[in-house]
C-alpha cells in the first residue's frame, strides 16, 4: 500500500474535493531535472508548470496472477493534445526533435484542489520509463508508460568468465556465468558426527555439491588451476570437499587443493579418490568357527554414524572361534588410472586386539591389530584383486570381515565402513549442461470471463515452475564442492535477527539479495518493511518455524532476473512486483486462519458493486508433487514428495470436485521437511475455488491501494450474500487494480 500524506488523505475524504493527476515526462539523463509537466488543465506548482494538454488518461493498471504467483507490469496509456500552439508555441511532437523521451523516466502524482506541493514522494502513485513507441497525428499524441521492470531486469548471474579478467580460462568457459550459491550443501545433520580421519572428505556424507566453474587452467602465481564458486564470498569453503563429476560419482580431488581467496578454489595434481559404499544385501553373516555372533550387519554400511553393527567372538566356547560378515563391493565405472584400494572403517566400543596369532580382526584377509574404541582405520586390500581387475576398476565381489578369538570374548563395533579407491585423472572433464539459458514456461490459453474485463488464463493440468532450455547444450568445465553459500548482506542483517556471518536459507531474503547484489539496487529501491513482513509470513503459509524453512541451490545458468525471482516466488507462494513508488515489494500469501488485520477497510457506501464470482475450476489442485534435491552433476532432481491428496476436494460432496487434479513443481530445496511443507501449503491453498469480488471505488480516496494489499469491508449491504453466506470480517487480497484521477476499479480474491 502506498502512503499518502495526511493532507492528501484528509482532502480525499471530502467527496466534493476535486482530485487530479500531474505527470512529469523526463527527456534527459536519469536524475536530471529536465522534464515536461502535463495535466488535464494548466497548473503551476511553484516554478513547475504542468501544461493542460492531457486529452485522456488511461487507467493506471497492475495485476497479480493468484495461482501462478506472477505480476504484470504497472502501465498506463495517455493521449495528449497535439494541435498547433498547444505547448511552447507549437505541437508536443515538435519537442521530439530536441528532446528524447523514449526510455526516459516518468512520474505520476495524485493531488487535489487543496493546493500543496504536487510532486512529493508521498503523492507519487506511479513511476517508470516511457515506452519508445510514440505515435501521433496532427491532433493527438499517444504515450505508453511502463514501470521500471525493463530497467531493473537483466541477465544474471551478472558475473561471467570474461576473457579480460580470466585470460587462461578454458575456451569453452569464456562468457559463461560464474555461479550463485545459496543455502547449505555442507555436512548432513542426521547421520551423527562425521569422523575426521578418513570419512569427512566424501560427498556421501554431505548434503549436496555446488558447481564451481574453472576460470584458470593454470595460474603461474599460485601454481594451480583456479575455479570460481561464486562472485561473492561464501560462508563455508572446505578444501577437503572439492570434487569432480564422472559417470554418477563425485570423486574427491586429493592433490594440492586450497582456497586461495574465498570464493576462489585452487587445485593442482591429478590424484583423486572415491568412496564406494558397500552392500549387505544378500551377503552372509554369522559364525565361521565356534559360537561367535553378528548383529545388525546393515548398520555398518548405511552411511550413518549413529547406528552400528556388532561382532562378537566367544573364545571360551571353542578355540580360535570367530564371527564374520561378508559385504559386496558394487560395480564401479573406470574413473581414471588406478593407484590403490582400501577399506576405511569407523569403530565403536572394541576390545584391544593385539595378538596376531589368535586375537585379531581381519578385513579382506588383512590383519588389523590394536583396534581401540572409537578409532578409525584404513586397510589396503589390493591383494584380493588381480592387477587386471584393479586396472579395469573391476572390484565386484565380496570383502569379508572376521573377528578371531581364542582365550576370551572379543567384540568389535562398526559404525561405518566402505571401500576407498584411489586413482589419477588427466584433467577435469567437460560436463554437458542441458540448460544453458532459462526462461519461465508459459502455457495454456485464455478466455474472456463473464463479468470481468480482463482475460483469465487457463493453465495446463500439470504446472511446472522450473524452467526450460532455449539454447543448445554446452560443454563447460566444472568442479564441485560441498559448502555453505552466500552470507547475509549487511543492509539485511542490520534490521533482522540474521548476522553477516550467517548464510542465506530464508528464500525471502535470497530474493532481496538478488535484487541487491545482482541488480545493484539499494535501500531506496526496496520496501524493506514488506520484505521483513513476508519473512514472518513464511511461517504461516508453510505452517512451520521460519528458521526451519530452508532453501539451497546454485544458479549456474544464465536466467532473466525476473524469471529467477518469479521462480522463487512460486515456491514460497509470494508475489514480487515494482510498486507505484518504484520500489520492489513482496507479498506472501498466508493460510486462511492467519489473517487478523487489513491494510485498508473499504466502506460499501464508497463503491459500486459489480459482481461476485469464483476462480476457475481449472485452478484447483489437490494432489501436489514437489521435486527437490537437484543434482548438478546429473542435471536432474533426485527426490520428490507427494503428500496424500486432499480427500474433500477430490470427493463428491458440496465442497468436492469429483476429480484428483495434480500439480508438479520443481523446487530449489534439498531439505525433505521443507519440500513436504511446501507441498502441503500448495494443497491447502489450491484445493478450493476462491471467491472473487469486482467493484468500482467512486472516489480517489482508495488510490493508495495496490496489488497484494489486504482489504475488508464495512457497511456491506446485508441483502448481498456471498454464495449464500453473509459478508463477515472477511479478508480479500487485491489482485487487479486500475486507477483514474477520481476512481479505481478493483478485483479482490478472498483469502480468509
Amino acid at each position: 500500500m502506498l502512503s499518502f500524506d495526511s493532507s492528501l488523505e484528509n482532502a480525499l475524504e471530502t467527496s466534493s474535493t476535486e482530485s487530479f493527476w500531474v505527470l512529469k515526462l523526463y527527456y534527459n539523463a536519469e536524475g536530471s531535472s529536465d522534464f515536461i509537466g502535463v495535466s488535464d488543465k494548466d497548473r503551476t506548482d511553484g516554478s513547475d508548470i504542468y501544461y493542460g494538454i492531457v486529452a485522456s488518461w488511461g487507467g493506471l493498471s497492475q495485476s497479480l496472477d493468484f495461482f501462478n504467483f506472477t505480476t504484470s507490469t504497472l502501465s498506463m496509456s495517455i493521449n495528449l493534445i497535439n494541435t498547433d500552439n498547444t505547448i511552447n508555441g507549437g505541437r508536443f511532437s515538435d519537442l521530439l526533435s530536441s528532446n528524447n523521451f523514449a526510455n526516459r523516466k516518468w512520474e505520476l502524482f495524485q493531488n487535489t484542489s487543496r493546493h500543496d506541493t504536487y510532486d512529493t514522494s508521498a503523492r507519487m502513485i506511479g513511476c517508470g520509463v516511457i515506452s519508445g513507441n510514440i505515435s501521433y497525428t496532427d491532433r493527438a499524441l499517444s504515450l505508453k508508460l511502463l514501470d521500471k521492470t525493463s530497467k531493473y531486469n537483466k541477465q544474471i548471474p551478472s558475473s561471467v568468465v570474461d576473457i579480460a579478467t580470466y585470460p587462461n580460462a578454458p575456451e569453452k568457459n569464456i562468457n559463461k556465468p560464474i555461479p550463485i550459491a545459496y543455502g547449505d550443501f555442507y555436512q548432513k545433520t542426521n547421520i551423527g558426527t562425521i569422523p575426521t580421519s578418513f570419512f569427512d572428505r566424501y560427498k556421501q556424507f554431505y548434503k549436496s555439491a555446488y558447481p564451481a566453474i574453472i576460470t584458470d587452467q593454470w595460474d603461474v602465481g599460485v601454481e594451480a588451476s583456479e575455479a570460481k564458486a561464486d562472485s561473492q564470498a561464501l560462508h563455508t569453503l572446505d578444501s577437503e570437499n572439492i570434487y569432480f563429476y564422472k559417470q554418477g560419482y563425485y570423486p574427491t580431488l586429493t592433490g594440492t587443493i586450497g582456497i586461495s581467496s574465498n570464493p576462489t578454489i585452487t587445485l593442482a595434481g591429478s590424484s583423486a579418490s572415491v568412496y564406494v559404499p558397500l552392500s549387505s544385501s544378500g551377503q552372509g553373516s554369522g559364525t565361521v568357527n565356534g559360537s561367535g555372533s553378528v548383529s545388525n550387519p546393515s548398520n555398518a554400511v548405511d552411511g550413518d554414524f549413529q547406528s552400528k553393527s556388532s561382532m562378537v567372538a566367544n573364545g571360551s566356547t571353542s578355540a580360535n572361534s570367530d564371527s564374520a560378515i561378508s559385504y559386496a563391493i558394487p560395480k564401479v565405472p573406470k574413473l581414471g588410472q588406478y593407484s590403490d584400494i582400501n577399506i576405511i572403517t569407523k569403530y565403536g566400543t572394541s576390545t584391544n586386539l593385539a595378538n596376531e596369532v589368535d586375537d585379531y580382526f581381519e578385513i579382506g584377509n588383512v590383519a588389523v591389530l590394536s583396534i581401540t574404541s572409537d578409532s578409525e582405520t584404513e586397510v589396503g586390500i589390493p591383494g584380493i584383486f588381480t592387477s587386471d581387475k584393479r586396472d579395469a576398476f573391476n572390484f565386484e565381489g565380496n570383502v569379508t570381515y572376521k573377528l578371531y578369538s581364542d582365550a576370551e570374548n572379543e567384540t568389535v563395533e562398526i559404525y561405518e565402513t566402505g571401500a576407498k579407491v584411489d586413482f589419477n585423472i588427466e584433467g577435469i572433464e567437460s560436463h554437458q549442461i542441458s540448460e544453458q539459458y532459462e526462461e519461465t514456461v508459459t502455457g495454456g490459453f485464455s478466455i474472456q470471463t463473464q463479468f470481468e474485463k480482463e482475460e483469465e488464463v487457463i493453465t495446463e493440468t500439470i504446472v511446472r515452475t522450473r524452467t526450460k532450455n532455449i539454447e543448445t547444450p554446452s560443454e563447460i568445465d566444472y568442479i564441485y564442492y560441498s559448502g555453505k553459500g552466500r552470507k547475509y548482506h549487511s543492509d539485511i542483517a542490520s534490521r533482522t535477527s540474521y548476522n553477516t556471518t550467517d548464510f542465506y536459507e530464508n528464500p525471502v531474503y535470497i530474493i532481496e539479495d538478488i535484487i541487491r547484489q545482482e541488480l545493484s539496487l539499494g535501500d531506496s529501491e526496496i520496501d524493506k518493511t514488506l520484505f521483513d513482513a513476508s519473512s514472518g509470513h513464511l511461517g504461516d503459509i508453510f505452517n512451520d518455524s521460519v528458521g526451519d524453512i530452508k532453501f539451497a541451490f546454485s544458479q549456474n545458468k544464465f536466467i532473466n532476473s525476473k524469471d529467477l525471482i518469479n521462480r522463487i516466488s512460486k515456491q514460497i507462494l509470494s508475489w514480487v512486483f515494482i510498486s507505484g513508488d518504484g520500489k520492489f515489494k513482496i507479498r506472501t500469501l498466508r493460510r486462511t486462519g492467519d489473517y487478523s488485520s487489513a491494510d485498508r477497510t473499504i466502506d460499501f457506501e464508497d463503491i459500486f458493486f459489480n459482481s461476485v464470482s469464483k476462480t476457475s475450476l481449472n485452478g484447483v489442485r489437490n494432489d501436489i508433487v514437489i521435486n527437490y534435491n537437484y543434482d548438478y552433476g546429473q542435471n536432474q532432481f533426485i527426490a520428490s514428495v507427494n503428500p496424500t491428496a486432499d480427500s474433500t476436494s477430490t470427493g463428491t460432496t458440496v465442497n468436492g470436485y469429483n476429480q484428483t487434479l495434480t500439480l508438479k513443481m520443481d523446487a530449489d530445496i534439498i531439505d525433505e521437511t521443507t519440500a513436504t511443507k511446501l507441498a502441503e501449503a500448495y494443497r491447502e491453498i489450491f484445493k478450493d475455488r476462491k471467491v472473487v469480488i469486482n467493484f468500482e471505488c467512486l472516489r480517489a480516496k482508495y488510490n493508495d491501494l495496490e496489488i497484494g494489499d489486504i482489504i475488508k469491508f464495512s457497511n456491506w449491504d446485508s441483502s448481498i450474500k456471498i454464495y449464500g453466506d453473509a459478508m463477515g470480517t472477511d479478508y480479500y487480497i487485491i489482485s487487479n487494480i486500475t486507477k483514474t484521477p477520481n476512481t479505481s476499479s478493483i478485483k479482490a480474491i478472498k483469502v480468509s
